[in-house]
């Protein structure tokens, strides 16, 4: 960190506190720099300023010497020397703040460690001899429950005695006093001990001295300090003995830091990178002479170093040229991950680092694995499911430059590595990468501006890409690669499957890839046989199996292989209802049916996980004709213990995959073979490569088709791609039997043959001719409130107002579809209605507008439910 040779007299200042979420309100106050912070003061450091009459902590984001305003409060303290933020940094939530129509809080909050926030608590205490005349009943409960308890917490008070504080304080019969609050994630610090000198254990009574003896025993053989938490336990002792020792001049008591590192206990076995097929050494050549080449973006006459993220003061100067990004489109078992090794070796190299994004905390395990063979001990992870000291020091050593690749779901892309030179977003179509919470921002826009501040390079990698990528890629504004061939691998690890799985090498479904590459085999896709369950019903087939996936599970079974089978719905039934009234169960919370759990035997609602127990009887009719309807995880579980009772099964879906590492167990339960048959909801389609694998299963391939979403194609054609994708990666080949009941729909007709193109041509037309992304860009504005009335009407309202603006603006290329009720109309006990600004640039309806409280903006939304 450097500061600028002048001082400057005012900061810009982003507060921790609450603003307008519609991104139009003041996005920063304007601070005097007092004098004895004068040389203390840089950008992105965390300080406290008062604000109004509280104190709070905040962000600086701009430092110069003219304010705009002409009174201004000073700074109070700087939290911590260290800034938190980069310039880099500061501007991308600038553009986050814009672009998401969110705070600039709200953006910069995505890019600071969690639990580093401080608050300050305000106590209240009775005044030394109070004046006590006079008081109402709410004043006098108020003086006689702090003359109980002595000093109270305001915001622990009941609500009924607050407002009877700030008249008392007035009158001088409670004083107020503010305590700040400790941060939540801080550095974990542990005591040690070592041992200094025996000689004094025989100043000790002689009935202390045997356990004196024993804990220098237990220190002499080590050559330097032991955690005291050994020690208490080799020596049956507690701090107080040690304290004693160390008195005597025994022991010497130390205290240190412990970074908290998931990977800290993980072994990684090295392996030798294969040779590239033909197609992997064309798509790697073009990144590697873009990774030789590229610069970085800021350019800054301040800059300590022009090729790192500064953290300097600024100005900075921005080349805002578009990111170099690479769409990376390849069948699924094609390879692309070995891309991304490479790019990541390149960019290390140079003495840059990585960030590697995946969908879903449940790819992590198999991806650390993959690159940790390549970097061991270079690596971190950083997701939800970390614990808060874990998330922090992981944050911290980004921050330090000594992690040089970063891991992780959507949030690990806000890493502060100082050097970044390559993000690559693995399966880059999820909507996982879309923040539901405020900020809706979308992980693959910010990577691409943040590569594009930094000068770092993307790679967008899939089998299946989002329309919109994939369009972008054909204009010439991504750089598009394919990988059309899948590859079983090399004779070496084919060898060595055989052996590891006793495999009869006449099952081998490779075929050679050419005269150069003899230790090297390509495979094919997996067939894709599409079962039209009109058909099985009408044959009498009531079974959630048909009769061919009945038939292709008990001969892989019998050969001892593996079975995927793939239903996007957890739970038992879908719903309940009653036979005699029609009354179905819903939650009461949100008006949607709730789907029974058999494991537990409860009702839970998936959208606010209200948990109620099975009725025996109606309560609308009293019957107890009661029936449960529709097919979930459990459901299938239990189907399958009945069909084939001597198969094992596991289950992976949201209710059984709560714990930190409870993914990693079940994935490798199932690689180890413990399990035969593994049921599963989309966490399994994504990226898993289990070689035992020779038949997939896909229940019902309609659960999303015909969601009133104009993504619903799409969406059933990635998961079904994706799904089919894990059958057949060994060198046993394998199967996909897709029951359906819309077997001649394009989407489903696309997936059943790989084929990619033919789906993006179908979609693209009809996206075009209904004027949808990419054609048009999309915001979603939804309202909610407890009264449905009252959100018709705020809703209706809104629809009104915009159109006036779109005809006062000039805007005429704007449509506005709505209102409408939205799909999941109440939610939480709350009621939602949404509203659709669809055209070239629906920012241009927002500007200026503060939305009132109640409705939540979401920019190009991935869906509209």
């Amino acid at each position: 960190m450097s500061y600028l040779p002048f001082k400057m007299k005012y900061a810009e200042i982003v507060v921790n506190t609450p603003l307008a979420a519609s991104g139009n309100a003041v996005q920063a106050f304007t601070y005097s720099i007092p004098a004895r912070l004068a040389d203390a003061l840089a950008l992105g450091q965390l300080v406290w300023v008062p604000f109004g009459a509280r104190r709070v902590q905040g962000i600086v984001v701009l430092l110069g010497d003219t304010s705009p305003v002409d009174k201004t409060k000073d700074i109070d303290a700087v939290v911590d020397p260290r800034p938190f933020l980069s310039a880099a940094r500061i501007d991308l939530a600038r553009w986050i703040a814009r672009t998401y129509l969110c705070s600039l809080n709200d953006a910069i909050q995505l890019m600071l460690p969690t639990g580093i926030e401080q608050e300050p608590e305000l106590l209240i205490a009775l005044a030394p001899d109070p004046p006590l005349e006079n008081l109402n009943a709410k004043q006098a409960a108020l003086v006689e429950l702090l003359r109980r308890d002595g000093e109270a917490k305001l915001r622990a008070l009941p609500r009924e005695l607050r407002a009877a504080v700030e008249p008392l304080a007035r009158r001088g019969v409670v004083v107020k006093r503010s305590l700040i609050t400790p941060p939540r994630a801080k550095p974990k610090r542990v005591k040690s001990v070592r041992l200094i000198s025996e000689e004094a254990i025989g100043l000790l009574p002689p009935r202390s001295q045997p356990k004196a003896q024993k804990i220098a025993d237990v220190l002499r053989g080590e050559p330097g300090a032991v955690w005291v938490s050994a020690v208490y336990a080799g020596a049956n002792c507690a701090l107080h003995d040690l304290r004693r020792l160390e008195a005597l001049g025994v022991v010497a008591l130390e205290e240190e830091e412990v970074l908290r590192d998931s990977l800290a206990t993980r072994t990684f076995d090295v392996v030798e990178p294969p040779k590239l097929t033909p197609e992997q050494e064309a798509a790697w050549r073009e990144i590697e002479a873009s990774l030789k080449s590229q610069v970085a973006g800021l350019k800054s006459q301040t800059a300590v170093d022009a090729q790192t993220e500064t953290w300097d003061l600024g100005p900075a100067t921005w080349d805002l040229r578009p990111a170099t990004c690479f769409l990376l489109h390849g069948v699924t078992g094609s390879g692309k991950t070995e891309i991304y090794l490479r790019a990541l070796d390149e960019i290390l190299k140079q003495g840059k680092q990585g960030i590697v994004l995946v969908p879903e905390i449940s790819l992590t395990p198999q991806t650390i694995r993959r690159f940790g063979a390549w970097f061991p001990n270079r690596l971190a992870v950083l997701h939800s499911r970390l614990s808060l000291g874990e998330r922090y020091d992981t944050w911290r050593r980004c921050r330090d430059g000594k992690v040089d690749i970063v891991i992780g779901s959507r949030s690990a892309l806000c890493a502060p590595l100082p050097n970044l030179g390559l993000i690559a977003i693995d399966e880059e179509h999820e909507p996982a990468y879309k923040q539901e919470s405020v900020p809706h921002y979308h992980a693959r826009a910010v990577a691409l501006e943040l590569a594009r501040r930094v000068g770092a390079t993307v790679i967008l990698g899939s089998a299946t890409p989002d329309l919109e990528t994939y369009y972008r890629a054909t204009r010439g504004e991504f750089r598009l690669l394919e990988l059309p061939q899948r590859i079983m691998g090399h004779l070496q690890v084919i060898e060595s499957e055989i052996t590891n799985y006793q495999l009869p090498t006449s099952k081998l479904a490779v075929r050679e890839i050419g005269a150069n590459y003899q230790q090297a085999r390509y495979q094919e896709l997996p067939p894709v046989e599409i079962v039209d369950l009109r058909a099985e019903l009408k044959a009498g087939n009531r079974s959630i199996f048909s009769r061919a996936l009945q038939r292709e599970m008990a001969r892989v079974l019998a050969a001892r292989e593996q079975v995927i089978l793939f239903l996007n719905r957890r739970g038992t039934a879908t719903f309940i209802l009653c036979r005699d009234c029609g009354n179905v169960f819903k939650c009461r919370r949100c008006d949607n049916p709730m789907t029974y759990h058999g494991a537990g035997e409860q009702l839970v609602c998936h959208h606010c996980n209200r948990r109620d127990r099975v009725p025996t009887r109606c309560p609308n009719c009293m019957s107890a004709r009661i029936r449960y309807f529709g097919t979930g995880t459990q459901k299938v579980e239990e189907e399958i213990q009945t069909m084939f009772p001597t198969a094992r099964t596991l289950r992976w879906d949201f209710d059984v995959t709560r714990g930190k590492e409870s993914h990693e167990a079940i994935l490798e339960k199932f690689v180890q073979h413990q399990a035969d048959i593994l049921i599963g909801t989309q966490m399994i389609a994504k990226g898993l490569d289990l070689p035992l694998v020779t038949l997939v299963g896909v229940v019902s391939a309609d659960t999303s088709l015909n969601l009133p979403d104009f993504r619903a194609g799409e969406r059933t054609f990635q998961l079904l791609t994706q799904v089919a994708g894990r059958a057949g990666r060994s060198i046993l080949g394998g199967k996909v039997i897709l029951q359906t009941y819309a077997p001649d729909h394009y989407a489903i007709q696309a997936a059943s043959r790989h084929d990619y193109g033919a789906f993006y041509a179908r979609e693209l037309a009809f996206r075009r001719e209904q004027n949808y992304p990419p054609f048009s860009r999309l915001i979603r504005l939804l309202y909610t409130n407890p009264s449905d009335k009252r959100a018709a009407e705020a809703a209706t309202q809104m629809q009104r107002l915009l159109a006036t603006r779109i005809a006062q603006r000039g805007l005429p290329a704007l449509d506005l579809i709505g209102p409408a009720p939205a799909f999941f109309h109440r939610v939480r006990g709350a009621y939602r209605y949404q509203l659709l600004i669809r055209g070239a640039d629906p920012h241009a309806l927002l500007q200026g507008l503060a939305l009132p409280l109640g409705w939540r903006v979401d920019v190009d939304p991935v869906s509209v439910l």
